[in-house]
């Protein structure tokens, strides 16, 4: 068994090295297909929901994982654990049962391709401000999925993986 982890402040500022490229990568093409228009369409009521929507995006980025982790996990949706890590208030999904690593990436990213590029993609054809930032958030919010793909970019498909229960990572199973 190897050890492939970080810790929470290693994968933080990470993630944070994210931020401005994807609001390149999604801002520039959002802003000249549809310019600044999209700004002058927001209330106040506009608001309030974007902010209901984003919190309970938060939840769904955690349901989105398990919902891959279990239908692949020896123990199914039983090995399923939620929480939130205490210093950092990070909520999280942990698998306590091995999975194999094309399974564990899919689950990885699952949120970001449904609660960020979706978004995005929505807000490239219709011009919504509010889908292009969603969109955004979400793909800052797999920030952390995507520094567990970067961790899995050596490890073969195949073999298994189980989740660190106290750091970002995993184990991998030989």
């Amino acid at each position: 068994m190897r050890e492939i982890s970080l810790t929470i402040d290693e994968t933080a500022r990470k993630v944070i090295g994210l931020i401005l490229p994807a609001l390149f990568a999604t801002g520039i093409p959002f802003f000249v297909l549809h310019g600044w228009q999209p700004f002058q369409h927001w209330s106040w009521m506009g608001v309030l929901m974007f902010l209901g929507c984003v919190s309970v995006g938060i939840p769904l980025h955690e349901l989105f994982h398990a919902l891959i982790f279990g239908m692949f996990a020896r123990g199914g949706y039983k090995s399923i654990k939620f929480g939130v890590e205490p210093r950092t208030y990070t909520p999280f999904c942990h698998c306590t049962t091995p999975i194999r690593v094309q399974y564990y990436r899919l689950g990885a990213l699952m949120p970001l391709l449904v609660l960020g590029f979706a978004p995005f993609v929505v807000a490239l054809f219709t011009g919504s401000f509010g889908f292009w930032f969603f969109g955004y958030i979400y793909i800052i919010g797999a920030g952390g999925d995507l520094v567990a793909l970067k961790m899995l970019k050596k490890i073969p498909g195949h073999k298994k993986v189980l989740d660190h229960p106290e750091k970002m990572g995993f184990f991998v199973l030989d």
